[in-house]
C-alpha cells in the first residue's frame, strides 16, 4: 500500500465529480496544483466511448506531467455509470513528481468513489494510453494463469487425443454431421487468435460486434472484422455471397428499462454457397456456440437464421429478444351454478360394447 500524501481535492472539484457522475461528462482530466488535486480539463460525450477514446484522450497528455484521468464509458452497474481510472506517468517527467502522484491516486479514487471504476489504466508511454493499448490491457487481464507442469502436460495429451479422433473421424465429419444418443455432435474448428482476442473484447463490452468465418483450407474459425455496427447497419453486414457466423450486442429498452442483449446470427445466402460450404458451417454451429457460452461465459439471449440481411430491422430484433405470449386474456371468470340446485356430475368411465354407460 502505498504512503498518502495529504493531498486531496478542492471543493470545487469534488463538486464537480458528484455532477460528472450522472454521465453528462466524457473524460475528466484531474492534475495536482498547490499541493491540491484540481480540475485540468473535460469533455462531453460525442459519440460512443469507444469512438470518442482516442479523440478525447490523447491529446490531454502531457509528455513532461502526470496527471489522472476518469473516462466514463457507456456501460452501467449498481452505482450509475462505468468509469476507467487512468494513470498518467511520462517516462520523461521528474521522479519527485512520479511519486506524488504515485501516492495520491488512492485518494482520488476514494473521493471519485471506487464502487463507479471498472477498471484502472497506468501507462508511461502514448501507446500504452491509446484505444488499441487499452485493449491490450483488458486481453492481458483475462488471459487464463500459467499452467503447472502436469497441467501442461494433460493439456499436451488431451490435444494429441482430440487430434487423432478428428483425423480418424474426418471423413464422415466433412459429409455430414453425426447423431450419437439423439444429440447433434459436429465439428470443432479452433478459433484463431484475433478470434479469441474480439470474444475477450465483447465480454468487457469494448466492442459491440463480430463476424466470423470458416477458413475451409485452414480448418479454423477465423476474425472477419469488429466494426463498430448499430441496429441499421446489420443488413449491410450479412455478406450476400458466403456464409457467415455473426454476434452482435443489441441495445434497446424494454418494459423501460435499458439492455443489451447478444444476439448470435448465422447467415447461409444457400443458392450461393458450394454443398462443402453449407455442411462445415452446420456442423462447426452447435460446437461454436458451446465455447463462445462455456469458455468465455458470454450469454446469448436469442440464435437467430437467416438466409439474408434484408429483414434485420429493430422491429424484428426486438421482437425475436421479447416474443410476445401468445395467450388470450380471460375478462370474466365463468360463474358457478347455484348451489345444491343440480345435484353430483355423474361420472363416465366410458361405453360398453352396446353404447351402455357402465
Amino acid at each position: 500500500m502505498s504512503h498518502q500524501t495529504g493531498i486531496h481535492a478542492t471543493p470545487e472539484l469534488r463538486d464537480f465529480l458528484a455532477k460528472a457522475r450522472g454521465g453528462a461528462i466524457r473524460i475528466i482530466k484531474i492534475v495536482i496544483r498547490n499541493e491540491q488535486l484540481v480540475l485540468g480539463a473535460y469533455r462531453e460525450p460525442s459519440q460512443s466511448w469507444d469512438r470518442d477514446y482516442d479523440n478525447f484522450l490523447m491529446p490531454l497528455l502531457d509528455a513532461q506531467e502526470p496527471c489522472y484521468m476518469l473516462y466514463r464509458l457507456d456501460s452501467q452497474n449498481a452505482h450509475g455509470y462505468e468509469w476507467l481510472f487512468i494513470s498518467w506517468s511520462p517516462d520523461h517527467c521528474p521522479v519527485r513528481l512520479k511519486m506524488v502522484y504515485a501516492a495520491t491516486r488512492a485518494t482520488l479514487k476514494k473521493e471519485f468513489g471506487g464502487g463507479h471504476v471498472k477498471d484502472e489504466l497506468f501507462g508511461t508511454v502514448q501507446e500504452d494510453m491509446c484505444y488499441q493499448g487499452y485493449l491490450r490491457h483488458v486481453a492481458s487481464c483475462s488471459s487464463p494463469a500459467p499452467l503447472t507442469a502436469a497441467e501442461q502436460e494433460l493439456h499436451r495429451i488431451k490435444l494429441t487425443e482430440d487430434k487423432v479422433v478428428r483425423l480418424e473421424c474426418r471423413p464422415l465429419q466433412m459429409m455430414t454431421e453425426i447423431c450419437v444418443g439423439n444429440k447433434l455432435q459436429g465439428l470443432a474448428f479452433p478459433l484463431q487468435e484475433e478470434a479469441k482476442r474480439a470474444l475477450v473484447q465483447l465480454k468487457h463490452k469494448l466492442i459491440n460486434y463480430i463476424q466470423l468465418k470458416v477458413d475451409v483450407v485452414k480448418e479454423t474459425i477465423e476474425l472477419v472484422h469488429t466494426n463498430p455496427t448499430e441496429t441499421r447497419d446489420l443488413p449491410s453486414r450479412i455478406p450476400t455471397n458466403a456464409p457467415r457466423y455473426h454476434l452482435f450486442l443489441y441495445k434497446h429498452s424494454h418494459q423501460g428499462e435499458h439492455l443489451e442483449s447478444l444476439v448470435f446470427i448465422y447467415s447461409m445466402p444457400g443458392h450461393n454457397c458450394s454443398i462443402k460450404e453449407r455442411m462445415l458451417y452446420s456442423s462447426c454451429l452447435n460446437r461454436l456456440l458451446d465455447e463462445v457460452e462455456r469458455d468465455y461465459h458470454l450469454e446469448i439471449a436469442k440464435k437467430i437464421e437467416i438466409d439474408s440481411g434484408e429483414g434485420l430491422t429493430e422491429e424484428y430484433l426486438y421482437e425475436e429478444v421479447h416474443p410476445q405470449a401468445n395467450s388470450v386474456k380471460q375478462t370474466f371468470a365463468k360463474p358457478r351454478g347455484p348451489p345444491g340446485k343440480r345435484g353430483n356430475k355423474r361420472l363416465i368411465k366410458g361405453g360398453g360394447e352396446n353404447g351402455e354407460e357402465s
